[in-house]
């Protein structure tokens, strides 16, 4: 039985009348969560579970996108001769998605929460290759989570596996488990926030900005740091994050630090002008009950997930302004 989600979110502070065709169809929306299992004697192969005694794979729990016959087919025949390995527990809390650090803090922790809510594990069943981001070995070990990782050559035989559902409907959110999420990783700032943080995207391999260097200058003459995200672990992250009073960064990854922000925190989001696709941060913002600021700006092309942009000076100034009142 599918679960419905409701949510109502409230338009950004400092909406602009001619913008709000970009955001109001995400004012209210539905969505339908699948439901967990607890399955028993089950395979992982390669990137799915399949049961026997269901002769069943959870293509739609394992995948965004769901697989046909012939890539199922594909999936026995690979893994037929591989070798097996046998574990007592575990939950699987993955999909394509998941090597990516919005996905894995959006999606994959709060299907965590799901599955260590059953008590039947404690463990995550994660391939080999997970190992090798950061992000997912350092927020586990400060979670206190020990994953099981598989190879490539091997195939797992798991005797009790909890097979979460994703929580929710891109880009939208579980609203609370986005907050529990938030929860178990933030921490308490030993001060009132007193930082401005401006997240740059100079040494990202994608959506970039033409004008960085007159951002960065506007930024300082304000009071932001810059700082690059590429450069501090896990903990240094949300260690910083406890001390921010507002964020500030274009559309992408970096955004997802707002999950660490005190409550009351401000952000300031970047966005394509005229995108009315892509709002995740927004909606992420609205989740936490955090205060979102956007301004417009020019990019390269519509797909504001691949290209590189030209910021707005005067509307950042004005928002940055707007804010300090």
């Amino acid at each position: 039985m599918l679960e419905e989600i409701y949510i109502k979110r409230n338009p950004p502070v400092n909406l602009r009348k001619e913008d709000e065709p970009l955001f109001v169809n995400s004012y209210e929306v539905k969505f339908h969560i699948r439901p967990i299992h607890h399955l028993e004697n089950v395979a992982v192969l390669q990137d799915t579970v399949f049961s026997p005694s269901h002769f069943s794979f959870y293509a739609t729990h394992t995948h965004v996108n769901s697989l046909g016959k012939l890539p199922l087919g594909k999936r026995i025949v690979y893994c037929a001769l591989k070798k097996w390995r046998t574990i007592q527990h575990g939950i699987w809390i993955k999909d394509e998605w998941s090597a990516n650090y919005f996905h894995w803090m959006t999606d994959c922790l709060p299907r965590l929460w799901l599955g260590l809510n059953t008590g039947i594990s404690n463990r995550v069943i994660l391939h080999d290759s997970y190992q090798r981001l950061p992000y997912v070995t350092q927020s586990l070990e400060l979670l206190g989570i020990q994953p099981v990782y598989y190879k490539s050559h091997e195939n797992l035989w798991v005797k009790n596996l909890v097979l979460t559902p994703r929580t929710s409907t891109f880009p939208n959110f579980h609203e609370e488990l986005t907050r529990k999420t938030r929860e178990k990783l933030s921490v308490s700032p030993e001060k009132e926030p007193f930082r401005k943080v401006y997240i740059s995207r100079k040494f990202a391999p994608k959506r970039k900005t033409h004008n960085e260097i007159d951002v960065e200058l506007l930024m300082i003459r304000h009071g932001f740091e810059v700082v690059y995200t590429e450069k501090l672990s896990l903990k240094e992250q949300i260690k910083l994050m406890s001390e921010t009073k507002i964020l500030v960064s274009l559309h992408g990854a970096a955004l997802t630090n707002m999950l660490f922000l005190p409550k009351g925190s401000k952000i300031i989001e970047l966005r394509n002008q005229g995108d009315a696709e892509t709002q995740c941060y927004y909606n992420l913002a609205n989740a936490l009950k955090l205060p979102y600021y956007y301004t417009l700006n020019q990019g390269d092309s519509k797909d504001t997930i691949m290209c590189d942009f030209t910021v707005d000076l005067k509307a950042l100034e004005e928002t940055l302004l707007q804010l300090k009142d």
